[in-house]
């Protein structure tokens, strides 16, 4: 018969080879989110209409709430690749109390780690939305409104899916879609911020005679 597990064992106490291809897949899923932000900007520098398009600023706070917004969500994934590379994903193994609390009853590396990423999706949440009615209240352009409203979207369906995550017990699907999801923020709110920096790309619309007159 094989070898029961010692009593100490956790499925979290991974051989040293296991941890390492941990680390790896950490570093491999950073590196692409960073390839994914690099190819979307050039995407958006060499598009005809950023090119020919007016340079127009938008307004100072929805361009600085823009950037904000985006250092934020790229902290959190960083948080979150922390929280699966430490085995934390379960640290707090409630949603959305924590140990049926308001607040952790106890604490430990995991558990100040997992706390940390849920404090993260509040501040990218409200960061988020604060970004979206700056961006409604203070300008008309599409070019900007669409990538806001399609972020409050997004980080919807991202805050869902994280709690869905806790209560099933990191299903794999639900936890792979979760880190999709998570991409998918990072680059709307990149495309977000680097439009408010360039906030027109249509090109005036030609005077004609009549209008002249």
């Amino acid at each position: 018969m094989p070898a029961s597990p010692p009593e100490h064992f956790t499925p979290t106490s991974l051989p040293t080879g296991d941890a390492n291809e941990r680390v790896r897949a950490d570093a491999l899923r950073a590196m692409l989110r960073t390839f994914i932000g690099l190819t979307v900007a050039i995407a958006l520098f060499t598009s005809t209409g950023w090119i020919r398009g007016d340079v127009v600023g938008a307004d100072p706070r929805v361009r600085r709430l823009a950037t904000m917004t985006t250092v934020l969500v790229f902290t959190q994934i960083l948080i979150g690749a922390t929280m699966r590379h430490t085995g934390a994903g379960l640290a707090i193994p409630d949603f959305p109390l924590m140990f049926g609390h308001l607040w952790p009853t106890h604490w430990d590396p995991k558990i100040a780690v997992h706390f940390a990423h849920r404090v993260g999706a509040l501040l990218v949440a409200i960061s988020i939305l604060a970004t979206a009615f700056a961006v409604v209240q203070r300008t008309t352009l599409a070019e900007l409104r669409r990538p806001a409203m399609l972020l409050t979207f997004l980080v919807a369906v991202q805050i869902t899916l994280g709690a869905l995550t806790v209560l099933s017990r990191r299903d794999v699907w639900i936890n792979s879609v979760h880190v999709v999801c998570g991409a998918l923020v990072l680059t709307t709110s990149l495309v977000l911020t680097l439009r408010t920096w360039r906030a027109r790309f249509s090109t005036p619309a030609p005077v004609t005679r009549s209008a002249a007159a």
